[in-house]
């Protein structure tokens, strides 16, 4: 069985999206908006964190 020409961009995606909400989320965290919760920004840089292990994940996977 064979992946789709599509599927293999995929940890490619999950990579960048990581990355910009583990960016997003320290901009969050350091920015001068007082209004977004601690535990909202925090949240948002685990999320981030977890695309990218799991694109790094499948890229170590797939041979």
């Amino acid at each position: 069985m064979t992946a789709s020409p599509e599927a293999k961009f995929a940890p490619i995606g999950a990579l960048r999206g990581g990355v910009a909400l583990m960016v997003l989320g320290a901009l969050m965290v350091w920015g001068p908006v007082d209004s977004i919760p601690a535990l909202i920004s925090v949240g948002t840089i685990f999320l981030g964190g977890f695309l990218v292990a799991i694109a790094m994940g499948i890229r170590m996977l797939r041979p």
